[in-house]
């Protein structure tokens, strides 16, 4: 499988397809049997050297290394020109992310077991919320762990003070929470609330969407696992966040694909469709299905109300592939953080007009009017 983009004028033939190939063996939504494992045969060393720099730029080595383990378990012997030392650094790097994993989950039950004894509901999302849905949850990399509290947003500020923690509360949409070597935030909003009246609804919109009954949780734990249809919605708007002013990576797409294996027809779609109509996601979400379909083997086949064809597909995932624009790969923070923000802005303007929907000059309005009147 080649893949083409048509991108400024510009004809290019990205040679990822053996990355590809394995991200659907990692992630089990294609075998070895099914896959053209032709495209192995010639593979050299210094190929496996860039897969697996591509796979850690892209926060996906450990789905890559499940992928290789299942490309070995066959009886072609396709991984013959995989350096030793490689392999043995990869496995390194993975058992770190596993380690991770296990600690921060460790310290993530500890923390909201000192919520919970005081009467806070405590809901996980994004990184570790996210792993349940992965055919190995401790290969995914985690992050930091991203935490609502519903109410008791302030309160459990309090409580993490009074257990000994240091909390930043610096900026509004989350504080910082910094307790046995992982970084908790805890958030007040989902959303920027301050980019404008838009932001505020989307935010209204993801607060009623907790409105439900029956929770699921983490395994042997009291933490709560965010409902399939704000799901839907918050992992959208998230990674259509991070896309147009910071970066996306591949990472955050997979996330998206996991989605669909995983809740595909518990999600009410028409519903979901029109959250994103209203919030100028459609173009976004059909492209990031597009992909998880197309590149990552997820078969939605069985339900006709899923978008699975996007014309802006490809460009979104070239520009996640190739293109320089991730601001937390920068080393930068602060106010230059910022100016790399509003140089992406223009540098890649394509991105709010073509996919979000929005001019430039008005986005940078309420980047500017957010920042100076702070109202939420």
């Amino acid at each position: 499988m080649n893949l083409r983009f048509e991108f400024n004028g510009s004809m290019f033939m990205v040679l990822e397809k053996e990355l590809f190939a394995l991200l659907r063996l990692g992630l089990e939504t294609n075998n070895a049997e099914v896959e053209n494992l032709s495209d192995f045969v010639m593979m050299s060393a210094t190929q496996w050297k860039h897969i697996g720099e591509l796979a850690c730029k892209q926060g996906v080595l450990g789905i890559v290394l499940d992928g290789i383990d299942k490309l070995e378990s066959t009886r072609y012997g396709l991984t013959k020109e995989l350096p030793t030392n490689l392999k043995l650094d990869w496995i390194g790097q993975v058992m770190t992310i596993e380690q991770a994993n296990q600690h921060q989950i460790a310290v993530m039950n500890e923390m909201a077991e000192k919520w919970t004894q005081n009467g806070c509901r405590v809901m996980v999302m994004k990184g570790q919320a996210n792993g349940t849905m992965y055919p190995k949850p401790e290969h995914r990399n985690p992050g930091d762990v991203d935490c609502y509290l519903f109410e008791d947003y302030a309160k459990g500020n309090d409580i993490a003070r009074e257990v000994g923690t240091k909390v930043d509360e610096s900026w509004y949409k989350h504080s910082v929470i910094s307790y046995k070597g992982e970084t908790f935030e805890n958030h007040q909003f989902f959303v920027l609330t301050r980019e404008g009246r838009r932001s505020k609804l989307l935010q209204k919109e993801l607060e009623n969407a907790l409105q439900v009954k029956e929770w699921q949780q983490f395994t042997n734990s009291d933490v709560l696992l965010p409902p399939v249809q704000w799901n839907a919605m918050f992992l959208t708007y998230h990674a259509c966040s991070h896309f147009v002013s910071e970066g996306l990576r591949l990472k955050q797409i997979l996330d998206w694909a996991m989605f669909l294996k995983s809740h595909q027809n518990d999600v009410n779609w028409p519903e979901f469709y029109a959250f994103c109509e209203r919030n100028h996601l459609r173009r976004f979400a059909d492209a990031m299905t597009t992909i998880a379909v197309n590149y990552l083997g997820i078969k939605v086949t069985q339900n006709l109300q899923i978008t699975t064809e996007s014309p802006y597909a490809e460009k979104i995932l070239h520009n996640t592939l190739y293109e320089d624009d991730y601001v937390f790969s920068s080393g930068e923070s602060g106010w230059k953080n910022r100016w790399h923000i509003v140089k992406n802005l223009f540098k890649y303007r394509w991105k709010y007009e073509e996919i979000y929907q929005q001019s430039v000059w008005k986005q940078l309005w309420w980047y500017a009017s957010g920042f100076i009147f702070k109202t939420e």
